[in-house]
């Protein structure tokens, strides 16, 4: 499961050819969708705001996180956050299993779920004060 995850994943980045992954969540979790599917492999398109504000989609499949544009929610030099209280990434390595999400999802657009990881993901996108997530 695990290898086809990642070579649909590797086939979908290298097809976009991206500079950036910037904006481009809901295309990737369209197409990763679209391509696990076609394996008879179920994936489910998440956001994290549900539509209100600010709007980042991921995927889960089977026990796998999928979001290959995570990238977007690292630190930038003389960059502030707009929507949120602090750069994702940097709430994520606050713990060894927030590294270790950041890692696989740097390194590879997924993550092998395990107890509470998802959770830890979530968190990650703490929203300023006035911002409402569902």
């Amino acid at each position: 499961m695990e290898e086809m995850i990642r070579f649909i994943v590797f086939k979908n980045v290298s097809e976009a050819n991206a500079e950036s992954m910037e904006g481009l969540c809901f295309y990737f979790a369209n197409n990763i969708k679209a391509d696990l599917e076609m394996m008879d492999i179920d994936a489910y398109i998440y956001n994290i705001n549900d539509g209100n504000g600010y709007n980042h989609y991921y995927l889960i499949a089977e026990n796998f996180l999928i979001d290959p544009t995570y990238s977007q929610f690292l630190p930038k030099e003389n960059e502030k956050t707009i929507s949120f209280e602090d750069f994702p990434a940097n709430i994520l390595v606050k713990n060894e299993k927030g590294k270790g999400i950041l890692n696989d999802l740097l390194e590879n657009g997924f993550h092998k779920l395990k107890d509470g990881d998802l959770d830890i993901y979530l968190s990650s996108f703490k929203f300023k004060e006035g911002k409402v997530r569902k």
